[in-house]
């Protein structure tokens, strides 16, 4: 019997991930779920941010810094973010506190 050495386990509920797709992203297929259910309803973003927050997390663009309270998350052009629960993001329109899209996926994982 083959023992796995390290575990793959969800971002955002911390059950085990067995399949390559979800292994790739960070999320099982519930969470992902999730995340399409509670897009429609996240206040203060457009729909063309939510949309860019879906993708974000669909590719793997996300990973957590420090615990749940701080995220790397990753642009449209390469360039890494630190992004907080609490609506902090050091992208151009994070600087100028305007909501970003990487605040919008943080705050899909929280939801």
């Amino acid at each position: 019997m083959d023992v796995p050495t390290s575990a793959t386990f969800c971002l955002r509920c911390g059950r085990a991930l067995t399949s390559p797709p979800s292994v790739a992203t960070g999320f099982g297929p519930d969470c992902t779920r999730h995340f399409r259910r509670a897009a429609p309803v996240l206040p203060g973003f457009t729909p063309r941010q939510v949309e860019d927050a879906l993708e974000l997390l669909e590719l793997g663009g996300i990973a957590p810094l420090r615990g749940r309270r701080v995220w790397l998350t990753v642009g449209h052009h390469g360039t890494t973010y630190r992004t907080a629960s609490t609506g902090q993001c050091t992208c151009m329109a994070g600087i100028h506190g305007k909501p970003c899209y990487h605040v919008a996926a943080v705050r899909l994982i929280a939801a």
